[in-house]
């Protein structure tokens, strides 16, 4: 019965969020995720111990993504937001956890309509 039941396991396709684990508030976090669950599409968010940029953790990102749609957040708060046809040091939004709450909503909700393939807030 264990073999049936991993036959049926799947990963649901969804946005991957890799952020600093250096950060140290993440409230604002919530807003990004409240923009991308606005546009109804998943969002998986992982810790990363390594130092790296917010460029290098959103490539990282978009490539693991099943949706190619990957946002990466450094320990310097700055926030980018990918796709993984783009080069790394090329993203498609840059942003900062010190931005407006409506600026990092609409960044989430443009990661989802990015999947959607609709026009961008």
């Amino acid at each position: 019965m264990a073999m049936l039941m991993k036959y049926f396991e799947y990963e649901v396709p969804s946005i991957q969020l890799y952020y600093s684990s250096k950060l140290k508030d993440l409230d604002k976090l919530n807003e990004i995720l409240w923009g991308i669950e606005e546009e109804g599409i998943p969002c998986e968010v992982f810790s990363k111990e390594e130092l790296l940029s917010s460029e290098e953790l959103s490539h990282m990102a978009a490539c693991k993504s099943r949706l190619a749609v990957g946002i990466g957040i450094d320990d310097s708060e700055k926030i980018t937001l990918t796709f993984n046809k783009l080069k790394e040091e090329e993203p498609l939004f840059i942003a900062s956890l010190k931005d407006e709450s409506n600026t990092l909503r609409d960044l989430g909700a443009n990661a989802g309509r990015l999947v959607k393939g609709i026009a961008f807030k």
